[in-house]
């Protein structure tokens, strides 16, 4: 149990980082964009494609399915290493 409840925390830790890293760094490309005051002549921005920002409840999603994500893969190395202590441990 105490393990479950470790993962869960850490999963939850890893989101909130993720997201404020995320809305940090969609800050920063919003002011990038005001700052830019030359005017664009053709459809194309000139450092490439235009990315639209997503929204709240695709961002939302997003952070779920890192969530779980994070939890499917810290479940899988708990069990790798129950199985390798399972087979490691008759030798010590």
């Amino acid at each position: 149990m105490a393990v479950w409840v470790l993962l869960i925390v850490a999963a939850l830790t890893f989101s909130l980082l993720t997201g404020a890293l995320e809305a940090r760094g969609a800050r920063r490309a919003q002011r990038r964009l005001l700052a830019r005051t030359s005017t664009v002549l053709h459809p194309l921005p000139q450092n490439g494609y235009r990315t639209l920002s997503a929204s709240p409840s695709r961002r939302a999603s997003h952070l779920g399915a890192l969530f779980v994500g994070f939890l499917l893969v810290a479940y899988a190395i708990v069990l790798l290493l129950q199985l390798l202590w399972h087979i490691l441990s008759p030798w010590f």
